[in-house]
């Protein structure tokens, strides 16, 4: 069963901490009660090697869980026979052992979003949501298919942004070997050979010869800078104000702005079509994205179409005072309240953004990749010339 931690208030005001095993946070809220203690804060307990693991947790790894599952309930078999077949997964080992203890909890007596619920670091809250609807309307196959298609379109969106960034990342590791060679080969050559030049060496090519001389201290200090430049980055977007300030940044950087202005577009409608159309309330759904959404700038915008909503404003125009969406998605959105079918409008949203993601990321590399090559260019065909000035200057140097 899950573990939970929790505070609570005992009958003489003192305040009592600890830790207790429980089906779910209202059964451990209903014991603490027969204890005579009023709780006050119930949460799972998060366990370091979870959240270590989970890194080795791949978004594609989970959908193939997902697919599983639902094939085999489809199937007819019940869910604890299916969590045992989902759970042989030689190849995932930490996949494989939250599954083995859901599967144990489950068997317990808790529910799948119980069980799931205690392992937060592999289960979000869209998946839970999506299950907590499945048992509620006993027709969990159907959540699971759109939670599944949901994955598939994620999946498919970061394979696209991995191969548009696979050849950039390229260019610059070649870039930085090719230097490395050159400094590490061919630069003391040069050096000996220059030792038999009875004159002055032109300043360009000193320069170089004395970072040559000093690359290790050069190397040392730029590695405590660049080690010390990330431990502060780290530290300031680990705050909730720096990542808010980072994530608002992102959303205005020239060029890579759009993009990511755009796949936030695509997310957020994708998200919540999925949501609604598993049942899940529209209140119910901007919140779940409001948590889960990665840009934290763009979810304080969703939280405020989330507030307009629940005091009765359409989506549409909690849409558009929050600038959410533009004006042709609002649109869109519009025409889907009026005719009662919100989810497949949002779903039509998001296919046409991410199909515009698509098209900007291509442009965007088109750019990057001449720039880079440019940059390549330059910097190799510098350090060329620099240390071939000494030759060129040859004739005037004999004389």
């Amino acid at each position: 069963m899950p573990q939970y931690q929790y505070t609570a208030l005992s009958k003489n005001g003192t305040l009592v901490a600890g830790e207790s095993a429980a089906v779910s946070a209202d059964t451990l809220k209903a014991e603490l009660a027969d204890h005579g203690l009023l709780a006050q804060r119930i949460r799972v307990k998060r366990e370091w090697a979870s959240v270590v693991l989970r890194r080795g947790v791949r978004t594609e790894a989970f959908m193939q869980v997902v697919q599983e599952l639902l094939s085999m309930m489809r199937a007819g078999l019940p869910l604890p026979e299916a969590l045992a077949i989902a759970a042989d997964r030689p190849g995932e080992p930490n996949l494989a052992r939250v599954l083995e203890r859901v599967l144990h909890d489950v068997k317990a007596g808790a529910l799948f979003s119980q069980a799931c619920a205690a392992h937060p670091e592999i289960f979000d809250s869209l998946f839970l949501a999506a299950v907590r609807t499945g048992e509620k309307t006993g027709e969990m196959p159907a959540v699971l298919s759109r939670h599944l298609e949901f994955l598939r379109r994620k999946v498919a969106l970061q394979k696209k942004v991995s191969q548009a960034l696979a050849y950039p990342i390229f260019l610059m590791i070649a870039l930085t070997v090719i230097l490395g060679v050159m400094f590490v080969f061919v630069m003391p050559r040069f050096v000996s050979m220059y030792a038999n030049f009875d004159a002055k060496l032109p300043a360009p090519t000193q320069l170089l010869l004395d970072a040559v001389a000093h690359m290790p201290l050069i190397v040392v200090l730029v590695a405590v800078l660049s080690a010390g430049a990330v431990y502060g980055w780290r530290t300031f977007a680990g705050r909730p104000e720096g990542r808010l300030k980072i994530d608002a940044w992102k959303l205005r950087l020239p060029l890579v702005g759009n993009a990511v202005r755009t796949a936030a577009i695509a997310q957020f409608a994708r998200t919540v079509a999925t949501l609604l159309g598993g049942g899940t309330s529209l209140v119910e759904a901007l919140r779940l994205v409001q948590e889960s959404f990665p840009n934290r700038a763009y979810a304080a915008k969703v939280g405020e179409v989330a507030a307009s909503v629940t005091q009765g404003e359409s989506l549409a125009k909690a849409v558009r005072a929050a600038n959410l969406m533009p004006n042709t998605a609002v649109k869109m959105l519009q025409v889907g309240e009026a005719s009662g079918g919100l989810d497949g409008m949002l779903a039509e949203i998001a296919q046409y953004y991410e199909e515009v993601l698509e098209g900007r990321l291509t442009r965007l590399m088109a750019l990057i990749e001449p720039a880079l090559m440019l940059v390549m260019g330059v910097m190799i065909g510098g350090i060329i010339i620099v240390m071939y000035l000494p030759i060129f200057n040859l004739a005037a140097v004999i004389r």
